[in-house]
């Protein structure tokens, strides 16, 4: 599923709501995709990806380590 650019919904809100609900629904359950493949998977720039992530840092769901990757909050 990748963003729509005619959503009124923010680009990066989209990011986030999209990866939320793949960890909610189990796609995700321990180490996400890189950065660049979900970018192009959803069709979004790195750094619109990049603020998505960090909503959902923020929020708990997901944990950032730096130079290993994207991580599953459990």
């Amino acid at each position: 599923m990748a963003v729509d650019p005619e959503s009124p919904e923010l680009i990066y809100a989209q990011v986030a709501r999209i990866l939320r609900d793949r960890v909610q629904d189990g796609t995700y359950t321990n180490r996400l995709p890189g950065e660049l493949d979900l970018a192009t998977e959803l069709g979004v720039s790195r750094p619109s990806l990049r603020r998505g992530v960090a909503i959902l840092v923020d929020e708990g769901v997901l944990v950032v380590v730096r130079g290993k990757g994207m991580y599953v909050n459990k």
